[in-house]
């Protein structure tokens, strides 16, 4: 299981406990036994090209027999906070503005959806299906969520998964996405997070606080979505867990 952010990997971790510690060329790695089942829960920070980074490392150095591409997601349906987002097939965009998908499609694998659908109904999740699209930035502003939307028709956003995919992919390793809705189409983020992610990003994103002091209510806004996509995350992991077939172990 790969997540961007510390605060989406404690979520799958809270479902996931782990047995041990390791690394893979400095990638830490979290692995637990649930069942017939081994997972490794690994962070790769925000991006595509960190997260398709630590994939790669991962996947060369360790078989696996799926990667799944999890954490927090922004609805392009109509959704509500903490709803489930399943993947059927994931591609990059690029081009704000003027939004086009790129040739890098990956379909997800269908053979693990019945697990997927089956814990989701555990725990009493709504479920949106379809597929993701990942964008190199944060897309904050709704009219432009809207406006990816009607140009490619997915069904949610993120920012990691399709490089995920890519790696898993060249690794012939099959691909999930499962991910909770932190938030919706219509709803602008209270900040530019692209700010964050720059290399004296975190000077510039809190001048932008200072000199927009009603960001703050979004901001704790955002933090309040945040923490229901997360419970609903780990509440999908323990139902998912919970499902005893042998589909997560590592091949030896």
């Amino acid at each position: 299981m790969f997540a961007a952010t510390r605060w989406e990997l404690q979520a799958v971790r809270r479902a996931l406990s782990a047995d041990r510690v390791g690394a893979i060329d400095g990638v830490r790695c979290y692995v637990g036994q649930q069942g017939n089942r081994t997972y490794w829960v690994i962070q790769t920070g925000v991006g595509p090209v960190v997260a398709g980074r630590v994939a790669e490392k991962v996947l060369k150095a360790q078989a696996m027999s799926l990667v799944m591409s999890t954490g927090f997601a922004c609805a392009l349906v109509p959704a509500q906070v903490g709803d489930l987002i399943v993947g059927t097939g994931v591609s990059s965009v690029q081009g704000e503005g003027t939004w086009r998908m790129g040739s890098d499609r990956v379909l997800c694998d269908e053979a693990i959806g019945s697990d997927i659908l089956v814990a989701a109904q555990d725990a009493r999740m709504a479920v949106r299906t379809g597929l993701v699209v990942s964008s190199g930035t944060v897309v904050w502003q709704a009219e432009e969520k809207r406006r990816l939307q009607r140009a490619t028709e997915a069904t949610a956003l993120d920012m990691e998964s399709a490089a995920l995919a890519s790696a898993a992919q060249e690794h012939r390793v099959p691909m999930a996405i499962v991910r909770t809705v932190s938030d919706l189409l219509d709803e602008d983020l209270p900040l530019d997070f692209n700010l964050f992610l720059r290399p004296t990003g975190w000077l510039k994103g809190m001048q932008a606080i200072i000199v927009r002091p009603s960001s703050l209510a979004g901001l704790n806004r955002l933090r309040q979505q945040s923490r229901v996509a997360a419970d609903r995350l780990t509440d999908w992991f323990r139902c998912y867990a919970a499902l005893d077939r042998n589909v997560l172990r590592p091949s030896r």
